[in-house]
Formats: C-alpha cells, structure tokens, sequence
C-alpha cells in the first residue's frame, strides 16, 4: 500500500507516546502514599511534581553509565525521604524503592489507542522505529508487555547508541535502522525538547504529541492532542490509511 508525501518511515518515542510512562507512574506513587506516612504529607501532585524532578536527574545518571537503574531508584527514595523531613535511612529508601518498582510494573499499559496506531502503521508498509532516551532491557520489556514487540520494525535506544535524544546520532542510528532518509521519515513524540526540537537539529519533519495541550513553541508543526481518531493521526504524519476492504 502506497503513502503521501512519500512517508516511508515513523520513528516514535515511547514513554508518554505510546507507552503511558506517567499514568504508571501516578498508580505507583499513589500505592506509596498509602504505607509511608511521610509521603501522605503531600498532596499526590505535590509528591508527583517532586518525584519527577528527582527522576529526570537520577535517569541522566543511569543514561550516562554513572548508576544501575537499582542504585538511581534507591537514591531516588533517599532524597525525597528526605525532603519529606524523615533524614538518611538506606534501608527505608530500598524498600520504598521496591514496592515503587512492583507498583509500577503492575499498571504497565500502551497509551489509548497505540496498538491500532501500531497496527495502521504496520497495515500501510510504513516502519515503526522506536527511539527512546532509556536502557534496551527495560524498553524492550514495556513493548512486550504492552503487544508492541510485533509492530515494531527497530528498537534504538540511547543506551545502545551512546547518544541520547536531542543528540542528532540517535535519530541518525534510527534513519539507518530504517532503512530510509529524512526526508521519507517523520518522528513523533510527546517531549518538545527531545523529540522536535531535537528531530529538527536532525533534519527530520516531526508531529509532537500534546495531550495536555501545552503552547507550541512553533505553530508551524502539526500536533495531535490523541492517539484517537486514528485518521487524524495518521493524516498528520503522513501516513496512508489502510482502506477498508468492502468484500
């Protein structure tokens, strides 16, 4: 099946794209809340906007080789322990860190509407390309997890490339891996900073993914506030919709 605009290739982030990285998040912060009183202290955007501070520093550690994705959780728990006032308890943190962990995996799910995304792709001859600022293991288990793993063409990860997002290597690694150039691609992606901007930087046309409606910094890209309806979304990158077979 032919496409417009000769879109040969969807490289997409993961976490918050197609991956709801923070609604997982926001079930385990909560299951926290409920065994430490500490955390109960804070109102649950309080404890989620401080947590996310936290994890965007401690994840540029574990991105850059300077701790396991273990050493940055528990550290992770040691720091906002003590910004609850509680002081230096390792073995709390640890705990904390674990049932975060659990918590976590358990709500694991795609973003509404990601597998037919991941289907319509798929059904058009378009490559799915995933390019993501994380460690292979960990994205490569939220793709199984979620059914992904067989609609995905490549899996490049700023882990395996020594590059994260906004650097233009991994978009470049991810043209290779697809087997297009950039001017037959187009990457989507819910983080301005590292998916557009950093997609431009690359030469790559990109959709950004809005949902919370946040101000554009350029009016001139197209965004799409849904994965839902799928026409819309497809339209906006320039993929071909798979026409329906009327047999």
């Amino acid at each position: 099946m032919s496409t417009p605009a000769g879109v040969r290739a969807v490289l997409a982030d993961l976490d918050d794209t197609l991956f709801d990285h923070r609604g997982a998040t926001r079930d385990a912060l909560a299951a926290l809340r409920e065994v430490e009183p500490a955390f109960a202290e804070w109102t649950h955007a309080e404890f989620d906007a401080r947590h996310r501070v936290v994890l965007e520093v401690l994840h540029l550690d574990v991105l850059e080789g300077r701790r396991s994705i273990d050493e940055a959780r528990r550290e992770r728990f040691a720091q906002l322990l003590d910004q609850a006032g509680v002081g230096p308890d390792a073995a709390r943190a640890a705990a904390l860190g674990e049932r975060y962990r659990d918590a976590y995996k358990g709500a694991w799910r795609p973003i509404a509407g990601a597998l037919a995304f991941a289907r319509a792709v798929s059904v058009a001859e378009v490559r799915l390309i995933i390019v993501t600022n994380n460690l292979v293991a960990e994205q490569t288990r939220k793709l199984e997890h979620c059914g992904l793993t067989p609609l995905v063409d490549a899996l490049v990860t700023s882990e395996e490339v020594g590059a994260a997002k906004p650097r233009p290597e991994i978009f470049v690694e991810a043209l290779r891996r697809s087997g297009v150039t950039a001017e037959h691609a187009v990457m989507f992606g819910d983080s301005w900073t590292t998916d557009i901007a950093g997609a431009h930087a690359a030469g790559l046309r990109a959709v950004w993914f809005n949902p919370d409606g946040a101000a554009s910094q350029d009016p001139r890209v197209a965004e799409v506030a849904s994965l839902e309806p799928l026409d819309v979304v497809l339209g906006a990158l320039g993929v071909l919709s798979p026409v329906p077979d009327e047999r």
